[in-house]
């Protein structure tokens, strides 16, 4: 009975023993996970949830406008040849053809001048018959004289002076035809009155043709001009005229121009103005350069107004006439603007005053006036198209 005792407390005992065991491993386990939880969770930080934008400095310039626009390549001066004489065509220019080249003083062509080479000696003998008859009148007037040299009262017809008046008027009579009869002659040839393009001719050699006759149609090949037309929305960019440095270009020619005039019209269809670039010596005969030909199309380029105190920008940043701008405190300000001008994808706008902001050049996805934004960490400006990247 008593080893039964014994044995029973023993029992009882050893529970005793694994229960605390049991019960301190599971305390250890408790602080080691705390200790292990307390070296490895740390507290998320604060979350910056504001988009991010890219903004650029505003920066107001005076910017050189240009006017692109185009026009037809026409002759400043045509003129319509012909003789102021009838006859028959002796010779003709080599280069009298349609598309020839003259230089200015060429002879374009000549009539048979036999007839008028006669009458040029007739009148010469005239003169001289006038010339003679007025001397001899002189003299007659001389011998006069001094036969009534002792006479108080001497008649003017003694003295032969209506006579010499009359041989004098003949003889002025018989000058001025023989002047006409050499003008007449040297009439009969046609010099180039400027260098000239022939346009068209009309006439053979040989051909018997009478006063005022259309020979051809020559083209001064000085100057010549291009009309353009200019909208009205670009009219207020054109500069005080005469205007130089006027680019002219077609394909891979170009030249210089001068916007000279307006024509003082308008299309009644379009409601253009045409206005006047002179181009001198377009063929290139007095230089080394590429000619321009009559009737072709070509491209002008013209050095407008100078727009003052503008910022330039490209076009998609604006939307609905709408420019957003990053305030100082870093949010976002929705600014109306007029565009002053557009040239080669950018617009012109007048420079804000008395505001320090930034231009946004890359939004948020739903930009909101007054939404607090921040700038990327390193803002890459974007660079402008044409811009070297």
């Amino acid at each position: 009975m008593t080893i039964t005792k014994n044995t029973s407390f023993f029992i009882r005992h050893k529970r005793v023993c694994i229960l605390l065991l049991v019960l301190l491993s599971g305390v250890i386990a408790c602080v080691g996970l705390f200790t292990m939880a307390s070296d490895t969770v740390q507290l998320n930080p604060e979350v910056d949830t504001r988009p991010k934008v890219s903004a650029r400095t505003i920066s107001p310039i005076d910017y050189q406008t240009t006017l692109r626009l185009s026009g037809v390549f026409k002759p400043a001066e045509q003129t319509d040849i012909a003789f102021e004489l009838s006859g028959k065509v002796a010779s003709l220019h080599p280069n009298f053809v349609v598309g020839g080249i003259v230089k200015q003083g060429d002879l374009l062509a000549t009539l048979d001048p036999f007839d008028y080479k006669t009458q040029v000696l007739e009148k010469q003998a005239s003169f001289a018959l006038a010339q003679a008859h007025l001397s001899e009148e002189l003299a007659k007037a001389e011998v006069a004289k001094k036969e009534w040299a002792n006479r108080a009262h001497i008649p003017a017809l003694a003295l032969r002076e209506p006579q010499v008046a009359s041989a004098r008027a003949q003889l002025k009579a018989a000058k001025a035809s023989l002047s006409l009869a050499e003008k007449n002659l040297s009439r009969t040839q046609y010099f180039a009155p400027y260098d000239a393009l022939i346009a068209a001719r009309s006439i053979g050699l040989g051909q018997v043709i009478s006063k005022g006759e259309m020979l051809g149609q020559i083209v001064n090949l000085s100057y010549g001009e291009i009309h353009i037309p200019i909208a009205g929305f670009e009219q207020p960019f054109i500069p005080a005229l005469p205007a130089n440095n006027v680019q002219v270009h077609s394909d891979n020619v170009q030249r210089q121009g001068i916007l000279t005039r307006h024509t003082g019209q308008f299309n009644d269809v379009t409601r253009m103005a045409y206005y006047i670039v002179k181009v001198d010596d377009p063929y290139a005969l007095n230089s080394q350069e590429a000619p321009l030909y009559f009737g072709q199309f070509l491209a002008v380029n013209i050095p407008g107004k100078i727009l003052k105190n503008v910022i330039k920008v490209p076009q998609e940043w604006i939307k609905n006439q709408t420019l957003w701008l990053l305030n100082t405190d870093g949010t976002l300000v929705k600014n109306s603007v007029t565009v002053v001008r557009e040239e080669y994808g950018f617009a012109l706008l007048n420079a804000p005053t008395g505001i320090n902001h930034q231009i946004v050049t890359q939004l948020p996805e739903y930009p909101q006036s007054g939404m607090q934004v921040k700038r990327w960490p390193h803002d890459t400006q974007l660079a402008e198209r044409g811009d070297k990247q």
